[in-house]
This record gives C-alpha cells, sequence and structure tokens, in this order.
C-alpha cells in the first residue's frame, strides 16, 4: 500500500546519519560539508590598512582645512602594499600609500589621492578628517575568537576566501557519500550497443548520477543487469563492497519482470516502503540491511528523477553532513494553466522559477507524465498539487521547493 510522500521522507530521514569525518586541503573542499565549528584565531585584518590609495595623516593636522582655505602637509615616504613605513607621522607630514597598506604608526586617518594634490615633496588636503576616517580596523571584517562558519555548511567560494584569510588550509568535513547505480531491464541497452526495434537506450544512469552530483553525492556506475534475478543479485553484492547507498532503476512495479522486491528480500533486506502516493514517482521499494539502504526508483525516466529529489533527496543531503536538508517549502504562482484535475495522489509538477514585478513564479515545464524527460531539462523547481485538489490556473499559489 502506498504511503503519504511526506511519511515516505520522514521514514528514509530517520534511517540515515553522516558518514563520519575526514580532513582535507582547502582546494579539495569547494561544495563538501563542514564537520565542525570553523573559529578565527585571528583578526581579519590582522593590522588597520588603507582602503585606498591615498595620504595617511595626523587628523587634527587637517582641522578647519576647506576648498578655499586647504593645508599643506610634508610628504615623508611612500609604500605600497605588503610594506610597513618605518616613519612615524609626525606634525604636520603625511605618507603616501597604496590600498591594503598598512597605517603608518602616529597617523590616524587616510585622504584618497584624487582629493588631494601633490608635487611629490608635499600633499594639499581640501577638507577636515576625524580620527579613524578611510581606515580599515584591524578585526574590522573577524575578530579572533569569533565562530565564523558553522557544522553542517556547505564549503562556497565565499567560505574558501574566508577560510584562507584565517590561515586555515587543512579542514574539517564529512565524507561524501558514494552511491552506486544499478539499472535494470532487458529493454534497456547500454551506451556501446547497437538501438533495435523495442529496446531503449540506458538514460537513467546519466540523469540519476547528475541529480546526485548536484547535491555532493559521488556515484559509481556499478552495471546493467536486465531482468535477470542472479545478475542484478550480484550487482548488488558488488555495490555492498565499496559504496555507502545503492540506487537502482526499473524492475520496481507489478508486473512479471519486476524483481527488485523479489531480490531485495533474498538478499536480506527488510523492504520499509513501496509504493509512495505521488505522481509521478509512485512505483518504488526501499530496503534497509543493517543500516545500509537500497533505494528501488522507477525505470521511467522522469517518475525516477522526482522519486529522487523530491523523497530522497533530504535523506541523501543529511548523510552528506548537511544541517539544512529540509525541503524548504515556498509560495510559487503559476507560470501558466496546468488543467489536469488532482487525482487520488499527490503531483509533483517539474518547472523553473521566474520572477515577474517582484513576485515568484513556476515555469511548468512542458508534459509532466512518467516517461517524458525533455521537460526536465534545465528545471531547478517543483510544485507541489495536493490530492483530489483542481486545475491549477494561471496565477494561482501553489507550495513547492526548490532542487
Amino acid at each position: 500500500m502506498s504511503i503519504d510522500y511526506r511519511e515516505a521522507i520522514s521514514s528514509l530521514l530517520e534511517r540515515v546519519r553522516p558518514l563520519g569525518t575526514e580532513i582535507r586541503d582547502l582546494d579539495e573542499a569547494y561544495g563538501r560539508i563542514l564537520s565542525e565549528d570553523c573559529c578565527a584565531k585571528e583578526d581579519v585584518p590582522s593590522f588597520d590598512r588603507s582602503p585606498y590609495d591615498g595620504y595617511a595623516f595626523r587628523a587634527s593636522d587637517t582641522e578647519g582645512a576647506s576648498e578655499n582655505d586647504p593645508v599643506n602637509l610634508r610628504v615623508v615616504d611612500s609604500i605600497r602594499a605588503g610594506t610597513v613605513s618605518q616613519r612615524e607621522v609626525k606634525k604636520g607630514e603625511a605618507v603616501r600609500l597604496m590600498t591594503g597598506s598598512a597605517i603608518p604608526g602616529g597617523a590616524d586617518s587616510v585622504c584618497k589621492f584624487e582629493d588631494t594634490v601633490s608635487d611629490g615633496e608635499s600633499v594639499t588636503v581640501f577638507k577636515s578628517y576625524s580620527p579613524g576616517e578611510n581606515i580599515v580596523s584591524a578585526g574590522e571584517d573577524i575578530t579572533r575568537g569569533t565562530v565564523v562558519l558553522k557544522n553542517g555548511f556547505q564549503v562556497d567560494p565565499g567560505t574558501l576566501g574566508v577560510l584562507s584569510s584565517l590561515g586555515i588550509y587543512s579542514v574539517p568535513l564529512y565524507k561524501r557519500p558514494l552511491a552506486g547505480i544499478i539499472t535494470t531491464g532487458d529493454e534497456v541497452v547500454d551506451r556501446e550497443e547497437e538501438l533495435s526495434y523495442g529496446k531503449i537506450r540506458d538514460t537513467n544512469r546519466y540523469s540519476i548520477a547528475a541529480a546526485l552530483h548536484r547535491i555532493g553525492i559521488d556515484t559509481v556506475f556499478l552495471g546493467h543487469a536486465g531482468d535477470r534475478i542472479p545478475d542484478i543479485t550480484e550487482l548488488i553484492k558488488k555495490g555492498e563492497a565499496s559504496c555507502d547507498i545503492l540506487i537502482s532503476t526499473g524492475g520496481v512495479s507489478v508486473g512479471d519482470y519486476d524483481l527488485i522486491p523479489e531480490v531485495l528480500e533474498k538478499a536480506s533486506y527488510g523492504i520499509f516502503l513501496n509504493g509512495i502516493g505521488m505522481k509521478p514517482g509512485m512505483a518504488c521499494v526501499f530496503g534497509e540491511k543493517k543500516g545500509f539502504l537500497f533505494l528501488g526508483l522507477s525505470g521511467n525516466p522522469a517518475s525516477s528523477v522526482t522519486t529522487l529529489q523530491c523523497i530522497c533527496y533530504p535523506a541523501l543531503k543529511k548523510m552528506s553532513g548537511r544541517k539544512d536538508y529540509e525541503h524548504e517549502i515556498v509560495q510559487f504562482r503559476a507560470e501558466k494553466d496546468f488543467l489536469k484535475k488532482g487525482g487520488k495522489y499527490t503531483r509533483f509538477l517539474r518547472g523553473r522559477s521566474v520572477i515577474h514585478e517582484g513576485r515568484l513564479y513556476l515555469d511548468i515545464a512542458g508534459a509532466q507524465g512518467n516517461s517524458v524527460l525533455s521537460s526536465a531539462v534545465s528545471i531547478n523547481a517543483y510544485g507541489i498539487i495536493p490530492a483530489m485538489s483542481g486545475p491549477v490556473r494561471q496565477g494561482d499559489v501553489i507550495e513547492g521547493f526548490f532542487v
């Protein structure tokens, strides 16, 4: 009996946890999940510095300065970023400096180069400056002792910049799960085979792998088994020895050659889910053996990806160490009509998010059938249509989430 999709998500979530941790170089950290809080052991920047090319001086020397009554300061040194002036700035003096340069001792303000006139030996300043003006203070970006990144945070380009600015080059990360992919079905031909009448190409191995890579899951293709129990069993054994989770496509419906439930039972898996109350993607079989999960998805291209993204994504994200693994429900307006009436089960509509006049819309993508793959191109969101609901009209508000 099919269960509600929310129950399916919860059932998967309660069965997974992160796989463990490892230390990796910063060069290998992008897209990975931090396994510990990262604390700043130093200030960023670590010294007072100039945000401009210009001149550093004592603010008190410019008191009362104006366009009509400027002040002239003697230039006693010139420095570039990465060097430090050995001169202590005294009354009536200035130091020329470049963006990022350390503020010389005695100076407490900076004037941009373009706001001055200079002959190289002196500089004319046309306004009054306050102490600290145009100075980036030590610790202004990050203060020593601050927790700058939390456990469970996904490393993005900004994260890499922050970590490197703190001198953190070895990063504590959760291990990336490795998913083994198995395809089944005598009608499926491998890439090396010629496509004959009545056969179909193996598309699922590529779309499933890409959908997993999208959320930071590594994959390995274990092979295509056809509709033979020994061959499927052999691939499962192969995956159990090297992978953290197994995902198959095909063989999960009620036909004579839908063999996955039988294979799982013979391989000592406990089947905890057989069918979900959703369209597309209702046909699926999930099993568990000593904490090891097998996710049997439909062989229909749209169904397999929909079940993976709508039902399995939260658990897979949790397995990778993410704390934000739940779907974040948002409200879309329908970009166009979807006139098919809601049936017995929840329907997930593939689509692309667009914004019109500040409002978020879901552009429902083409045909939505189980076998239709073309409408999966460039989708980044799903709309949720409750069971037994009426047609969706353009402009109607529907709930959904991004993927």
